[in-house]
């Protein structure tokens, strides 16, 4: 068995709202590394975190349930909490013994009861959290809306690392704004197409880029300085800036996905091995 070092361990809660993808988001993850070779399905009952009699009987988390895979080097420990509000001791137990937090967020829905009470328990217990809007496929998704809503509850400190093209049946593709590349997919596509920003949407990913630099610029006295003197990061020193103020709770990062059809699960697979804290933090 592989000994990982602490600093390549990350240990996160999976957490949100009832109905807000989580489970669906784990089976995604498990199928992307390899370690499952057909997904599971809530209403087939046979998803790898909820294989309790009552979880598949209800469909939806009962107990909270520990998923692990490796990836880019990094050992990648979750926990898959209930959304709803009945069990939210579960996902107080998770807190407490995990390093972050990213919480999904329901595209038609947007902010509901469930995120503020959870995003409540992870800041008083000074936990990172990572947000995606999950459901971008669905057909009332709304990533704007549920954008400004988060916003209003939680000010500036919502930083979109992404925005969606398209959303429910036109949903196919994401403008990375730290990787400054178009995420394209096809038709049944879970792969995409790494493209250049489209012309139409430039001036859109140039406004929240600059939004982004601040934000990470905003959190180490030497990337400020570097940023006022050249007027730009590089990505990597974007990462550093994020993951320190994702460390002091100054910075909520923001992405985009559709769990049940597999896109931009990669993404955030591969931005959590890097950024997200280690216990060493």
């Amino acid at each position: 068995m592989k000994v990982y070092k602490t600093n390549q361990i990350k240990n996160i809660a999976l957490i949100g709202n009832s109905g807000s993808g989580k489970t669906t988001l784990a089976e995604a993850m498990l199928f992307e590394c390899g370690l499952l070779r057909r997904r599971g399905t809530i209403d087939g009952g046979n998803t790898a975190s909820d294989y309790f009699p009552v979880e598949k009987e209800y469909e939806y988390s009962v107990f909270p349930s520990v998923i692990s895979y490796e990836w880019k080097d990094k050992l990648m420990n979750f926990i898959d909490c209930p959304g709803a509000d009945d069990f939210v001791g579960g996902v107080i137990t998770a807190l407490n013994v995990t390093d972050m937090a990213l919480m999904l967020i329901d595209a038609a829905s947007g902010v509901e009861v469930g995120t503020v009470n959870q995003f409540r328990y992870a800041d008083t217990l000074k936990k990172p959290v990572v947000l995606l809007v999950n459901k971008m496929d669905h057909e009332k998704a709304d990533y704007d809306n549920t954008l400004a809503s988060l916003r209003d509850v939680y000010g500036s400190k919502i930083t979109p690392v992404q925005y969606p093209i398209g959303s429910g049946a036109t949903f196919n593709g994401i403008i990375d704004v730290l990787k400054q590349k178009y995420y394209h997919w096809e038709p049944g596509d879970t792969a995409p197409q790494v493209l250049e920003i489209p012309e139409s949407e430039k001036e859109r990913a140039a406004e929240y880029y600059q939004v982004l630099l601040e934000a990470a610029a905003e959190n180490d006295e030497g990337l400020m300085e570097k940023f006022f003197d050249q007027g730009t990061l590089s990505e990597e020193e974007m990462r550093e800036g994020i993951h320190k103020g994702m460390l002091n709770q100054s910075l909520y990062p923001l992405f985009c996905s559709s769990g049940e059809k597999n896109m931009a699960v990669h993404r955030i697979m591969n931005f959590l091995s890097m950024v997200a804290p280690s216990p060493d933090d």
